[in-house]
């Protein structure tokens, strides 16, 4: 009894550790333009997604600041919700990827660009994700690779088949994917 209280505890101080190290990069970064990223994801979303309406329910993860949503409706999507660990945005919700408060089969797309990697137990984030999506809805994800592990990037997928495997249990189907020097980006479906 007493180890597992001890286990619990230590589990508890490591996450929060965890978030701590995520709140501080997440706020150096929240001046940071990435739509040089984002627009091209946002592209290729369209192009292989054409059954996603204006109205379609999207969740941003990881958003830090407006750009990613601002660019998605631009683009003409009015349905865009956005977490982060942290944000001085109104627009963006204070919300774990680990814990997400939203209903099952909530979201028609979940957009995550250089999020996962910093995931503290990505199977719990995978589970979540696929929990929050509608049955058929589209993941489009972008990550590094070929980093050293460190607080704050801590999983590195290898590749696009590292981390579908995460997805297995909900039949992903790869609709897209391209690498670019360090960076994976890929688009599928889950079954669910």
């Amino acid at each position: 009894m007493v180890s597992g209280l001890v286990r619990h505890l230590r589990d508890r101080v490591a996450y929060r550790r965890y978030v701590w190290a995520q709140i501080r990069q997440s706020r150096a970064k929240r001046r940071k333009d990435a739509s040089f990223r984002i627009e091209p994801f946002v592209r290729v979303i369209k192009s292989y997604c054409p059954d996603l309406t204006p109205g379609a329910s999207i969740l941003c993860i990881g958003a830090r600041n407006e750009i990613e949503v601002s660019i998605l409706e631009r683009e003409g999507f009015s349905g865009v919700t956005a977490i982060d660990l942290w944000s001085s945005s109104s627009k963006i919700r204070k919300m774990d990827m680990h814990a997400l408060r939203f209903r099952e089969d909530s979201f028609d797309l979940i957009f995550a660009s250089h999020v996962f990697e910093h995931a503290y137990d990505f199977p719990r984030v995978a589970h979540e994700c696929a929990r929050a999506l509608r049955p058929g809805g589209y993941l489009f994800c972008a990550f590094p690779t070929g980093f050293e592990g460190n607080d704050h990037d801590r999983v590195d997928f290898g590749d696009a088949e590292g981390l579908l495997r995460h997805f297995a249990f909900w039949r992903p189907e790869k609709l897209y994917e391209a690498r670019n020097l360090n960076e994976v980006s890929v688009l599928f479906r889950v079954a669910k």
